[in-house]
């Protein structure tokens, strides 16, 4: 049985998500030791020796997000993240991991999935590193609505249960009008972490039910409102934002923890200053 972890990375004007995808593959052979695939539509970015399997798509999404670079920098950029509906048909492997590049693998966690009984895992608790922000909107994907879950990591093998989850992802994304209303989601636009929720929701039978099992330990994470400021061996130095302190940080220090850095700026920084 084969077993691996699958990237997505398209880039758009200022984020060179497959930089980010290069150094997440250096940090998940070095501490889970299995191949990486990538799923592209920015192939001539990448070296052909970088991975497992180059899969090449192409995705015209038209979603802009505002990305910002810590409290006080911001810009509306294109945002491609549509394709991770797919993953059962492009995945290269019988048992796979996706990760998303920002995800940051500083220890052999996740190695965990590979022998368990459980054939879909997936992140619902969470924990903000600033540890004082809100973070009620991780607990449901609207006020009054189902549960959330992270699509920023999750694992499944290729079974026939599966496959139906993947084809209800697919059917929310291509409904997302509908959806959004009858999920009460506010965001125009369409987040993966919203229809995998909506789908396991389904899966589920619209009610609590066992089809999810979770991940080890938690989605441990920073705002891209917060700033990255070195990665050495399984450590990584932050600022993150200062309660009560408006454009202030507070120094932070991880060790042996795999954190979800949403600022890609501050990521990309440190690795063309590495």
């Amino acid at each position: 049985m084969t077993q691996g972890v699958l990237l997505f990375a398209n880039n758009n004007s200022d984020v060179a998500y497959t930089d980010l995808a290069i150094f997440a593959t250096q940090q998940i052979t070095k501490y889970l030791n299995v191949p990486v695939s990538i799923v592209t539509d920015s192939k001539d970015s990448i070296s052909k020796n970088a991975f497992d399997k180059i899969i090449e798509i192409t995705d015209n999404s038209s979603y802009t997000k505002r990305f910002h670079d810590g409290i006080d920098s911001n810009k509306t950029l294109q945002w491609k993240n549509t394709s991770r509906s797919q993953c059962y048909e492009l995945t290269p492997y019988d048992e796979t991991l996706v990760i998303d590049v920002d995800y940051i693998v500083n220890s052999s966690t996740l190695n965990y999935c590979w022998n368990q009984p459980h054939d879909f895992l997936i992140y619902s608790k969470y924990c903000d590193l600033a540890q004082w922000r809100s973070s009620a909107e991780f607990d449901h994907v609207s006020e009054y609505s189902v549960p959330f879950y992270w699509a920023t990591v999750f694992f499944f093998r290729k079974t026939e249960l599966n496959k139906q989850f993947f084809d209800l992802v697919s059917y929310v994304k291509e409904n997302w009008v509908y959806y959004k209303f009858v999920y009460q989601i506010h965001s125009s636009n369409f987040r993966n972490d919203f229809a995998y929720s909506i789908a396991i929701h389904m899966m589920n039978g619209f009610t609590n039910g066992a089809f999810a099992n979770q991940l080890p330990s938690k989605m441990f994470y920073t705002l891209d409102t917060d700033l990255l400021t070195g990665i050495e061996n399984n450590s990584m130095k932050f600022l993150v934002e200062k309660q009560n302190s408006s454009g202030e940080y507070t120094a932070l220090k991880t060790s042996g923890l795999d954190v979800h850095v949403m600022n890609k700026y501050s990521l990309l920084r440190y690795l063309n200053n590495e």
